[in-house]
């Protein structure tokens, strides 16, 4: 039988020739490089009529039951990439604007405004209705999306009540904010 001093130099001498034998294996291989790798935001930036911002309508001498077209607004998403367009109202004011023999009869807040109650605007694209309601009431409505590059006129219409004499000389002033929010 073998003695422990012949195993043990067999067993050292198979893990040298094992070790030995592994650093001269080889394989093949080949290795490339992909230089020049970028990446680039694209842009959100919203256009009114062209502009970065625009002066509104004006609509004087509305009176119970008139309605029409405040005005047109054309949107367009001068960017790359495509975003969500939402409108909401800011800067409310409501003016009495003074009160006349027949407003004071019928008026029950006299000091405080009272056209905003009695107009209801709607926002269409196209025959397609996207908004209708108080101009309190507008508040990130959704207008839909615009792929970059893309523009839509909207138009804004409005109707007044069958309001009483509550609303003569009132004025209701306000702010349509547009906002363009990536998808």
């Amino acid at each position: 039988m073998f003695s422990k001093k012949t195993l043990l130099s067999v067993l050292i001498v198979g893990v040298i020739a094992t070790v030995a034998g592994a650093g001269t294996w080889a394989a093949f291989s080949d290795t490339e490089t992909s230089s020049g790798n970028t990446f680039t935001a694209g842009t959100l930036d919203l256009k009114l009529n062209g502009l970065d911002g625009i002066t509104g309508f004006s609509i004087a001498n509305v009176a119970p039951k008139d309605q029409g077209t405040a005005g047109t607004v054309t949107v367009k998403n001068d960017g790359t990439i495509p975003g969500d367009l939402v409108v909401s109202s800011a800067n409310i004011v409501e003016d009495e604007n003074g009160m006349n023999d027949a407003e004071t009869a019928d008026d029950t807040t006299p000091g405080v405004g009272d056209l905003g109650n009695a107009i209801t605007i709607s926002i269409y694209d196209g025959s397609t209705l996207l908004y209708r309601g108080s101009v309190a009431g507008l508040s990130g409505a959704n207008l839909g999306s615009l792929a970059g590059a893309e523009e839509k006129t909207l138009t804004i219409d409005y109707e007044v009540s069958d309001a009483g004499n509550e609303i003569q000389s009132d004025i209701l002033a306000f702010d349509l904010v547009f906002t363009l929010n990536q998808q």
